[in-house]
Protein backbone atom coordinates (compact mmCIF):
# COMPACT_ATOMS: atom_id res chain seq x y z
CA UNK A 1 0.00 0.00 0.00
CA UNK A 2 1.33 3.36 -0.93
CA UNK A 3 1.94 5.96 1.72
CA UNK A 4 0.04 9.18 1.34
CA UNK A 5 1.93 12.14 0.09
CA UNK A 6 1.61 15.47 1.86
CA UNK A 7 -0.41 16.83 -1.07
CA UNK A 8 -2.84 13.90 -0.80
CA UNK A 9 -3.25 14.51 2.93
CA UNK A 10 -3.85 18.20 2.28
CA UNK A 11 -6.50 17.38 -0.37
CA UNK A 12 -8.22 14.94 1.99
CA UNK A 13 -8.33 17.55 4.74
CA UNK A 14 -9.67 20.13 2.28
CA UNK A 15 -12.39 17.73 1.13
CA UNK A 16 -13.38 16.96 4.73
CA UNK A 17 -13.45 20.67 5.58
CA UNK A 18 -15.62 21.33 2.52
CA UNK A 19 -18.03 18.53 3.48
CA UNK A 20 -18.27 19.82 7.05
CA UNK A 21 -18.84 23.37 5.76
CA UNK A 22 -21.67 22.17 3.52
CA UNK A 23 -23.31 20.31 6.43
CA UNK A 24 -22.98 23.31 8.74
CA UNK A 25 -24.37 25.63 6.04
CA UNK A 26 -27.32 23.28 5.45
CA UNK A 27 -28.11 23.11 9.17
CA UNK A 28 -27.80 26.89 9.50
CA UNK A 29 -30.09 27.55 6.54
CA UNK A 30 -32.62 25.02 7.78
CA UNK A 31 -32.61 26.60 11.25
CA UNK A 32 -33.00 30.08 9.78
CA UNK A 33 -35.93 28.98 7.61
CA UNK A 34 -37.62 27.32 10.60
CA UNK A 35 -37.07 30.41 12.78
CA UNK A 36 -38.41 32.66 10.02
CA UNK A 37 -41.47 30.45 9.53
CA UNK A 38 -42.15 30.49 13.27
CA UNK A 39 -41.80 34.27 13.34
CA UNK A 40 -44.14 34.58 10.36
CA UNK A 41 -46.75 32.32 11.97
CA UNK A 42 -46.64 34.34 15.18
CA UNK A 43 -47.01 37.57 13.20
CA UNK A 44 -49.94 36.19 11.19
CA UNK A 45 -51.61 34.89 14.36
CA UNK A 46 -51.20 38.25 16.11
CA UNK A 47 -52.41 40.24 13.08
CA UNK A 48 -55.47 38.05 12.62
CA UNK A 49 -56.22 38.05 16.35
CA UNK A 50 -56.30 41.86 16.26
CA UNK A 51 -58.45 41.78 13.16
CA UNK A 52 -60.81 39.25 14.80
CA UNK A 53 -61.16 41.54 17.80
CA UNK A 54 -62.01 44.55 15.59
CA UNK A 55 -64.58 42.49 13.68
CA UNK A 56 -66.20 41.24 16.88
CA UNK A 57 -66.37 44.85 18.10
CA UNK A 58 -68.25 45.78 14.92
CA UNK A 59 -71.09 43.35 15.72
CA UNK A 60 -74.26 44.99 16.98
CA UNK A 61 -74.30 44.44 20.75
CA UNK A 62 -77.41 42.26 20.78
CA UNK A 63 -75.99 40.11 17.98
CA UNK A 64 -72.60 39.61 19.60
CA UNK A 65 -74.14 38.34 22.84
CA UNK A 66 -76.61 36.05 21.10
CA UNK A 67 -74.37 34.63 18.36
CA UNK A 68 -74.29 31.21 20.02
CA UNK A 69 -77.79 31.35 21.46
CA UNK A 70 -79.73 28.63 19.71
CA UNK A 71 -83.14 29.95 20.75
CA UNK A 72 -83.28 33.63 19.80
CA UNK A 73 -81.64 35.39 16.91
CA UNK A 74 -81.10 39.13 16.75
CA UNK A 75 -83.01 41.07 14.11
CA UNK A 76 -81.52 41.21 10.63
CA UNK A 77 -79.68 44.47 10.07
CA UNK A 78 -77.22 45.74 7.50
CA UNK A 79 -74.64 46.31 10.27
CA UNK A 80 -74.92 42.68 11.34
CA UNK A 81 -74.68 41.36 7.77
CA UNK A 82 -71.58 43.49 7.12
CA UNK A 83 -69.96 42.33 10.39
CA UNK A 84 -70.56 38.68 9.42
CA UNK A 85 -69.25 39.35 5.91
CA UNK A 86 -66.05 40.82 7.38
CA UNK A 87 -65.72 37.79 9.64
CA UNK A 88 -66.23 35.37 6.75
CA UNK A 89 -63.76 37.25 4.54
CA UNK A 90 -61.15 36.97 7.27
CA UNK A 91 -61.93 33.28 7.67
CA UNK A 92 -61.64 32.64 3.95
CA UNK A 93 -58.19 34.24 4.03
CA UNK A 94 -57.17 32.08 6.98
CA UNK A 95 -58.45 29.03 5.14
CA UNK A 96 -56.46 30.04 2.05
CA UNK A 97 -53.27 30.53 4.09
CA UNK A 98 -53.69 27.08 5.60
CA UNK A 99 -54.51 25.39 2.28
CA UNK A 100 -51.50 27.05 0.68
CA UNK A 101 -49.26 25.88 3.55
CA UNK A 102 -48.38 29.48 4.49
CA UNK A 103 -49.27 28.74 8.11
CA UNK A 104 -48.65 25.75 10.34
CA UNK A 105 -51.35 23.23 11.06
CA UNK A 106 -51.12 24.19 14.76
CA UNK A 107 -52.18 27.76 13.98
CA UNK A 108 -54.94 26.52 11.69
CA UNK A 109 -56.31 24.20 14.39
CA UNK A 110 -56.75 27.18 16.70
CA UNK A 111 -58.65 29.06 14.01
CA UNK A 112 -60.57 26.06 12.72
CA UNK A 113 -62.16 25.27 16.07
CA UNK A 114 -63.57 28.79 16.42
CA UNK A 115 -64.49 28.98 12.75
CA UNK A 116 -66.50 25.76 12.83
CA UNK A 117 -68.24 26.92 15.98
CA UNK A 118 -69.26 30.21 14.35
CA UNK A 119 -70.21 28.66 11.02
CA UNK A 120 -72.55 26.21 12.72
CA UNK A 121 -74.31 28.91 14.75
CA UNK A 122 -77.85 29.71 13.70
CA UNK A 123 -76.90 33.35 13.33
CA UNK A 124 -74.14 32.74 10.78
CA UNK A 125 -76.20 30.11 9.02
CA UNK A 126 -79.01 32.65 8.58
CA UNK A 127 -76.62 35.33 7.30
CA UNK A 128 -74.76 32.85 5.09
CA UNK A 129 -77.86 32.47 2.95
CA UNK A 130 -77.44 36.13 1.93
CA UNK A 131 -73.63 36.13 1.82
CA UNK A 132 -72.84 32.87 0.04
CA UNK A 133 -72.75 34.54 -3.41
CA UNK A 134 -69.87 36.73 -2.17
CA UNK A 135 -67.67 33.62 -2.04
CA UNK A 136 -68.51 32.02 -5.40
CA UNK A 137 -64.98 32.71 -6.62
CA UNK A 138 -63.57 30.48 -3.86
CA UNK A 139 -65.26 27.07 -4.22
CA UNK A 140 -62.95 25.37 -1.68
CA UNK A 141 -64.11 27.78 1.02
CA UNK A 142 -67.74 27.30 -0.03
CA UNK A 143 -67.30 23.55 0.42
CA UNK A 144 -65.65 24.05 3.80
CA UNK A 145 -68.55 26.24 4.99
CA UNK A 146 -71.20 23.83 3.72
CA UNK A 147 -69.47 20.90 5.41
CA UNK A 148 -69.06 22.81 8.68
CA UNK A 149 -72.72 23.81 8.63
CA UNK A 150 -73.86 20.27 7.83
CA UNK A 151 -71.97 18.80 10.80
CA UNK A 152 -73.31 19.74 14.22
CA UNK A 153 -70.69 21.48 16.34
CA UNK A 154 -70.50 20.05 19.84
CA UNK A 155 -69.25 22.71 22.20
CA UNK A 156 -69.84 21.09 25.56
CA UNK A 157 -67.18 21.09 28.26
CA UNK A 158 -66.43 17.45 27.47
CA UNK A 159 -65.93 18.20 23.80
CA UNK A 160 -63.69 21.17 24.57
CA UNK A 161 -61.65 18.97 26.92
CA UNK A 162 -61.30 16.32 24.20
CA UNK A 163 -60.36 18.99 21.68
CA UNK A 164 -57.70 20.38 24.04
CA UNK A 165 -56.32 16.89 24.70
CA UNK A 166 -56.03 16.29 20.94
CA UNK A 167 -54.19 19.58 20.62
CA UNK A 168 -51.75 18.58 23.38
CA UNK A 169 -51.10 15.20 21.76
CA UNK A 170 -50.47 16.81 18.37
CA UNK A 171 -47.99 19.30 19.79
CA UNK A 172 -46.03 16.59 21.63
Amino acid sequence: MESMKPLDIFNLIAELATAISVIVAFISIRSAVKANRTKMNVQVLMTYSERYERIMESFPENAFRSRFNMETLPPETEQLTIAILRYLNMCSEEFYFWQSKYIDDKVWKIWEHELRRMLSSKLVMREWQKLEPEFQSYPEFLSFVKKAQAEPFLASATDNKSFNQRQLKQSS
